[in-house]
C-alpha cells in the first residue's frame, strides 16, 4: 500500500539549502522561543517513557530534546555537516536495525526534508512493536503559517513544507501506527522579544481559542503489535468412541439374571 501523495512544492530546485537556514534561524531569539515552546511540550511526555532505545532525528544540529528521556541509551542522527548529532547519515536511509528502539522524536523532519515519506518510512521501520514515534512540525493553519505567507518572497528558514498534523495521521495509519494524541504550542508570531511582548494577548488567546492550531505541534503515535493467531490443525482427527459405558455392577447384575 501506498503513502497518499504530496503536495507539489518543489525542493529539488533552490531549496537545497533549506536546512542551514532553519538551523541559523533557530539560534536566533525568535528560534530560541519556538525551541523553548516545544521543549516544555515535550517535558512531561518524555519523562513517562519507558523502553531501553531512544533516537532523535533533526535536520539541524543537536538541540538536546531527549534530556528529559528516562531510557538508559539515546543518541541523535543528523544529516551530513550539522554538528553536534550522534550520527550524521542520510535521513532516507537510517543506520538503524529493524525494530530495534523503543522511541523516536523527529523535529521538523518531515517540514524540511527532500523525502518525507521515505523518511518516515526508515524511522517506522526501527521502531519495536509497541514502541512510539513523536514527531514534532510546523502547522500550517496557524500564526506561523500566516507569517510564512506573507514573507514567502524573503525565504526564512522556517519557509518548508508544513503538513497538517491529520495528513501525518494517515500516513501513520499505512504505516502500521495508532495515534496516541496531539499537543500545540507557541501561539504568537515569530517575532523578537519586544514583539511578542506587544502580543501577549495573542498568545493568551490561542492557548483559548485555538489550542490545537498552535505554531508547533507534537504528534504521538505508537506502533501497533501484531498478534500471532495459530491456524487450526489439519491433522485428521481421531473419531469418537461409539461405545456405551454401563455401570460394573449393573453388568455384574444382568450375567446372574442370565
Amino acid at each position: 500500500m501506498q503513502l497518499p501523495p504530496l503536495n507539489r512544492i518543489s525542493f529539488s530546485s533552490g531549496n537545497h539549502d533549506l536546512e542551514r537556514h532553519f538551523d541559523r534561524w533557530l539560534d536566533s531569539e525568535p528560534g530560541q522561543a519556538l525551541l523553548d515552546a516545544e521543549r516544555t511540550m515535550l517535558e512531561e511526555w518524555m519523562r513517562r517513557q519507558v523502553g531501553q532505545r531512544a533516537v532523535a532525528i533533526y535536520t539541524t544540529r543537536e538541540q538536546d530534546l531527549l534530556r528529559d528521556c528516562p531510557l538508559r541509551w539515546k543518541m541523535s542522527l543528523g544529516p551530513e555537516g550539522f554538528p553536534g548529532v550522534t550520527v550524521q547519515s542520510r535521513l532516507d536511509t537510517l543506520p538503524l536495525a529493524k525494530s530495534s528502539v523503543d522511541v523516536v522524536l523527529m523535529h521538523h523532519v518531515l517540514d524540511f526534508t527532500r523525502d518525507p515519506h521515505q523518511v518516515l518510512r526508515e524511522a517506522c521501520r526501527s521502531i519495536a512493536p509497541g514502541g512510539k514515534v513523536a514527531i514534532v512540525g510546523f502547522h500550517p493553519l496557524s500564526m506561523m503559517g500566516l507569517a510564512r505567507l506573507f514573507y514567502l518572497r524573503q525565504r526564512p528558514g522556517w519557509a518548508g513544507r508544513f503538513y497538517r498534523p491529520n495528513r501525518v495521521t494517515d500516513w501513520l495509519h499505512v504505516l502500521g501506527f495508532e495515534v496516541d494524541g496531539m499537543a500545540s504550542g507557541f501561539y504568537t508570531m515569530p517575532f523578537g522579544e519586544r514583539g511578542r511582548q506587544r502580543m501577549r494577548l495573542l498568545e493568551w488567546l490561542g492557548s483559548v481559542l485555538w489550542p490545537r492550531h498552535g505554531s508547533s505541534y507534537l504528534l504521538v503515535a505508537r506502533k501497533r503489535a501484531g498478534v500471532v493467531r495459530p491456524l487450526p490443525s489439519r491433522q485428521r482427527q481421531t473419531p469418537r468412541s461409539t461405545v456405551v459405558p454401563v455401570p460394573v455392577a449393573r453388568w455384574g447384575q444382568q450375567n446372574r439374571e442370565s
